[in-house]
């Protein structure tokens, strides 16, 4: 079996069916082999694959119709759950940092360096990346807020301004801020 047929026809059933998923039953049918088959294939390659179960509903109950694929990979950098894909972002974001936008019922207040989540906090804006950039002077949290009379949030934060950019491309580093793309 090869794993880009099966990414197609795994697509091409999600879109006849105007579903999010595909049956493994359904899959295996379309590529003229053995569910059981199919589903080995898919148990030796768990990287490769986002499965799901599938459940009809009726106004009583649900019941499940089977085990879905909802994603096919092509590689395991591909997949966000694998090692091997934060890897690949840990890499691509060595000397790199998110810039983020705070605004308020749409309307811009500032951008800054947000201090990343869980996930993103691994390759993106990493406490790491944030402890290095403060110790270079790079980088300093201020106090500060949005918002107005009824409803003005404080907040604490790394502004992203000219003085920053310049300071990052000076040490060899980069943002993913796009001018262009914030105006639009």
């Amino acid at each position: 079996m090869e794993i880009s047929e099966i990414k197609r026809i795994v697509e091409l059933i999600k879109k006849v069916n105007c579903e999010n998923l595909a049956l493994i039953s359904e899959v295996a049918k379309e590529m003229g082999a053995k569910k059981t088959a199919l589903m080995q294939f898919v148990e030796d390659n768990p990287k490769l694959f986002k499965i799901d179960t599938y459940y009809t509903y009726t106004k009583r109950d649900r019941k499940v119709k089977g085990l879905a694929i909802s994603k096919v990979y092509l590689t395991p950098e591909e997949n966000p759950d694998t090692e091997e894909w934060m890897e690949k972002m840990r890499k691509a974001w060595e000397n790199k940092i998110h810039v983020g936008e705070q605004t308020y019922y749409g309307y811009h207040e500032y951008f800054c360096i947000p201090e990343d989540g869980e996930k993103e906090g691994q390759y993106r804006n990493t406490p790491e990346k944030i402890k290095f950039l403060e110790e270079k002077g790079i980088i300093k949290k201020v106090s500060g807020g949005y918002g107005g009379f009824s409803d003005y949030y404080r907040t604490e934060y790394y502004p992203y301004n000219n003085e920053v950019q310049k300071a990052l491309e000076d040490i060899g580093w980069t943002t993913d801020f796009d001018v262009n793309e914030r105006s639009a």
